[in-house]
């Protein structure tokens, strides 16, 4: 291992794309001949007087470019090609010489220091700095900018619910832009759906699993909320033809693709069977499908094969990145208006500068490269997952943000996650996605795999779990009497 420490000071640019830059410039001069491996992230860190994030960040840029690989448990190293070095960026994302100088500051990050944090679905690429600078210069250069500070129309822009059609034409999903309500997320897209759709006090229907935004927006109203069972596949029809017998309830919340937390993907003809119950019963379908746009072959979302009674939910947030706060609602032209009243009541309207930025990106095909970039990114952490937790029961899709996994006896998933923390590492719970407060949740836990911490602290997170599960919990102390 070289003892190699850059002076960064020569670079322009964010302190990470500095580091990448210098890594670049020692393997073309031959400083960082192929084979070296580097400085581990946390000396380098300490050396610079940087964060540890940053040297992440600029380690995976610097492997994106084809200067570097790294192998889980043996470091980072400079590969034999290195010095040819391929484009990070297709050439329309590249920035021009007179693109203003970013090395004046750096945006903070929020994550909690010494922490590492795999407890949210957070995608983050080194190539979104460019990438968002590109498109904020495009919009600066348009005409008419104040537009985009006033209001907007409720049910959104006619450009941004045209660019929205189209993306979520990919899913096989055809919806007319009229369809669609462009929203903050799918978050508060649930959140209209519901108010829409349930009175207060009633019960709406949701897997046994479903993710911690459904029990809030679930409380807010106040809706109850029945679970219902799954199995391999998802929500299972006899279940849910049982529980809307029971209830009478009228409303199910389904996601079929990538459930969160199980990554549980249904096949077309379980999607098939869910929509028979669904017309037998005359229920109305939420279908949330966040995490669909990752999948590169997939089944027909729900939506497509009952459009007439089934609300989709999509956004930007796990195929693009989730601080856009960009959403989408697509529903049965009848029930449009009611949507838009419970945005209205909500929020008034949204945000256009995102919207905007989300819109180029589907056109000009920087929203296709990210997808395609999460895709590469999320096969190669769920092998890491696997690797990792090589002998236990994991539950994973390649192109998952997250795994589940179950601990053995005599762990328990609130105490792994408590001690866990107290070793550095924050996931989550199974008991975060339980709707009904069941007094024995099942031993599992989520384990976020998104590309937000670097491959190298990923691999350390994991190992630390693993140390973990292997060592057993710790004895608590008998009280002294």
């Amino acid at each position: 291992m070289t003892i190699w420490i850059p002076d960064l000071q020569q670079y322009a640019g964010p302190r990470y794309q500095a580091l990448a830059a210098a890594i670049e410039a020692a393997v073309q001069t031959g400083e960082l001949p192929p084979g070296t491996k580097l400085p581990p992230q946390r000396n380098l860190a300490w050396k610079l007087g940087v964060t540890v994030g940053t040297v992440s960040r600029g380690y995976m840029l610097a492997e994106q470019k084809g200067l570097l690989s790294g192998e889980v448990g043996r470091g980072t190293f400079v590969k034999p090609n290195g010095a040819k070095q391929p484009d990070a960026l297709p050439d329309v994302y590249r920035l021009d010489s007179a693109a203003p100088d970013a090395g004046a500051g750096e945006i903070v990050s929020l994550a909690t220091p010494g922490v590492i944090e795999l407890s949210h679905n957070e995608p983050s690429l080194p190539d979104y700095d460019a990438l968002l600078r590109r498109s904020l210069q495009q919009v600066a250069a348009k005409r008419g900018l104040q537009h985009l500070l006033g209001y907007s129309r409720t049910l959104g822009d006619p450009a941004h619910r045209a660019a929205a059609a189209q993306w979520i034409g990919r899913t096989g999903l055809a919806v007319a832009p009229e369809q669609l309500i462009v929203t903050a997320g799918a978050q508060q897209a649930l959140a209209i759906t519901i108010n829409a759709m349930a009175m207060p006090n009633e019960t709406v229907m949701v897997e046994s699993l479903t993710y911690g935004g459904v029990h809030e927006n679930a409380r807010l109203r106040p809706v109850r909320m029945e679970a219902v069972a799954m199995d391999e596949e998802g929500l299972r029809p006899d279940a849910l033809a049982a529980a809307a017998k029971r209830t009478g309830s009228r409303v199910v919340l389904v996601q079929p693709t990538i459930h969160n937390p199980t990554t549980a993907t249904m096949s077309l003809q379980r999607r098939e069977d869910i929509v028979a119950v669904a017309r037998r019963h005359d229920l109305t379908i939420i279908e949330d499908d966040v995490y669909g746009f990752l999948v590169r072959e997939r089944a027909l979302p729900l939506a497509a094969l009952a459009p007439e009674r089934t609300v989709y939910i999509a956004s930007a947030s796990k195929c693009m990145a989730p601080g856009l706060r960009v959403g989408w609602l697509a529903a049965p032209p009848a029930l449009i208006e009611r949507f838009a009243d419970s945005l209205h009541a909500l929020s008034v309207n949204n945000p256009r500068l995102n919207q905007e930025i989300v819109r180029l990106w589907i056109e000009d095909g920087t929203a296709a490269y990210l997808v395609e970039r999460l895709r590469e990114e999320a096969a190669t952490r769920n092998a890491m997952a696997g690797e990792a937790f090589a002998g236990l029961t994991m539950r994973s899709n390649p192109a998952s943000l997250h795994c589940y996994l179950e601990l053995p006896e005599p762990w328990r998933p609130n105490d792994f996650t408590a001690q866990a923390l107290g070793q550095g590492v924050r996931i989550a719970s199974c008991t975060s996605f339980v709707p009904d407060n069941r007094p024995n949740p099942p031993p599992w836990v989520r384990i976020s795999l998104a590309p937000a911490p670097g491959r190298e602290l990923l691999a350390e997170g994991l190992a630390r779990l693993r140390g973990l599960i292997d060592r057993g919990p710790e004895t608590r102390r008998r009280a002294v009497v």
